[in-house]
């Protein structure tokens, strides 16, 4: 996760969590929880690092 060349863009982000988190409401990938809520997690915070510095500019 951490090794991409280009990091999304804050709507990128919003987009990938937005489907992350339809991901988890679907019972379809109930075995996948586990990955979709890590990958989750840590596009939530590369979105709050990115609004950070965005903020900071």
């Amino acid at each position: 996760m951490d090794n991409e060349m280009f990091p999304p863009t804050e709507k990128e982000l919003e987009d990938i969590i937005a489907g992350l988190k339809a991901r988890l409401e679907d019972d379809s990938y109930q075995e996948e929880w586990i990955k979709i809520h890590d990958e989750l997690m840590f596009r939530q915070k590369q979105l709050q690092e990115l609004t950070n510095t965005n903020n900071a500019l």
